[in-house]
């Protein structure tokens, strides 16, 4: 027999391989750590080091896992513990934190599902955006959202002055959006679906230029052209006499505020129409314009016939240069400031630029057209709103009631 054999001989029978409750209390240790198996569960062993320390390990796939040392976890402990991670079930292991679910809020609704909704089919998306936005609900979760978060809202807003008509416009842009929630399966049903109006006046006194008031308002808006265009040619010949490029002649309209109030009166076209108007939409031969229904309020296209004093306001503004037909005719015109110079100069009070058309409207009716083609021409999406204009036509109404016997 080898001296190698020897040595191994003598180790086995000092310390066999197989280790059981009473040799673990008995494992000396040796000038080199050493590990013995643990005879109640597979891949546990025990390690013993120089110092004294005894380790519990259980090795798995060839990678060791502490599990405690003796004398804190006896013999019994490591068989138990090893065994339970054998089966699966780590005492240790962190239980599972359950998966996170992303709660939808009302402001992600309308970043993930609405807004792009909103810019296809609506005319005026940002509008709508902004009424949502009013609610202050973006960071409320979807399926909270109540009624009574809607009423809170309306109180508030009534109590600072806000008209109900406006209440009324900006609590259906809610329920309209919610409802679409709905049809994708986003929410059950509708919280807002037993939302009543508020209650108004639908028939309100209704605010128009008077045939002073109108005259007066076309003569300053030629005053202020010619001032305008004056101003031009003075400046111009400050810039030539001191060798500056010179400024481009301003034409009889000097810019875009007498053309596009000329045309919201002889026409009735809503701000928003105006600006999207471009010159492909304009027919000078056949004096008729059409209104997209993307750019609408109502979302109908609709032809309007052009009098002759929109038709010339048209080829004035137009000159002679070809315009393309997507040019807009006007652009997004930013005129609050010169509309209102321009009132205080004619002396016109308590008048807003849509008024212009309650006045296109209310001059319809007082010249007797009737209400239905006034609609039309309007682009109401019903004659309820038409009838607002309907006591501007008291010969009419008084003919009607004398036909009565």
């Amino acid at each position: 027999m080898s001296a190698n054999t020897e040595n191994e001989t003598r180790i086995y029978r000092r310390r066999p391989p197989i280790l059981n409750h009473q040799g673990a209390d008995k494992a000396k240790p040796e000038d080199k750590p050493y590990q013995r198996k643990v005879s109640g569960a597979p891949g546990a062993v025990l390690r013993v080091q120089p110092n004294g320390t005894k380790i519990w390990k259980l090795i798995q796939n060839g990678k060791p896992r502490t599990l405690g040392t003796m004398p804190v976890m006896t013999y019994s402990m490591a068989v138990e513990k090893a065994l339970a991670i054998l089966r699966g079930e780590d005492p240790d292991a962190k239980p599972e934190e359950p998966p996170v679910v992303e709660v939808m809020t009302f402001g992600k609704y309308l970043t993930d599902h609405y807004n792009e909704y909103l810019e296809q089919n609506y005319s005026r998306p940002k509008e709508t955006q902004a009424y949502l936005a009013s609610f202050k609900l973006a960071d409320k979760p979807l399926e909270d959202i109540r009624l009574a978060d809607v009423e809170t809202w309306r109180i508030k807003k009534q109590k600072a002055g806000l008209k109900p008509a406006t209440i009324n416009r900006q609590s259906k842009a809610l329920k309209t959006a919610l409802q679409r929630a709905v049809d994708l399966d986003l929410l059950p049903t509708n919280p807002l679906a037993r939302l009543k109006f508020l209650k108004f006046d639908k028939r309100p006194v209704i605010r128009y230029l008077t045939d002073a008031e109108n005259k007066r308002l076309l003569a300053t808006l030629m005053a202020r052209d010619s001032r305008l265009r004056e101003g031009r040619r003075n400046a111009n010949e400050w810039r030539k006499e001191r060798d500056y490029d010179l400024l481009p002649e301003l034409g009889e309209y000097a810019d875009n505020l007498t053309p596009l109030v000329m045309l919201a009166l002889n026409t009735g076209l809503r701000r928003g129409e105006l600006w999207n108007l471009q010159w492909g939409d304009i027919d000078l031969k056949r004096q008729t314009l059409t209104v997209h229904g993307k750019g609408a309020k109502s979302g109908q296209t609709r032809h309007i016939p052009l009098n002759n004093t929109a038709v010339s306001v048209l080829k004035i503004h137009k000159g002679k240069v070809a315009q393309l037909p997507a040019n807009p005719v006007f652009g997004k015109h930013f005129f609050q400031k010169s509309f209102g110079n321009l009132l205080k100069a004619a002396r016109i009070e308590n008048f807003r630029f849509h008024d212009i058309r309650h006045t296109f409207a209310s001059r319809l009716v007082m010249a007797g057209v009737p209400l239905n083609t006034v609609r039309e021409l309007m682009g109401h999406s019903s004659i309820e709103m038409t009838l607002i204009y309907a006591h501007l036509a008291p010969d009419n109404l008084r003919a009607a009631v004398e036909m009565l016997p």
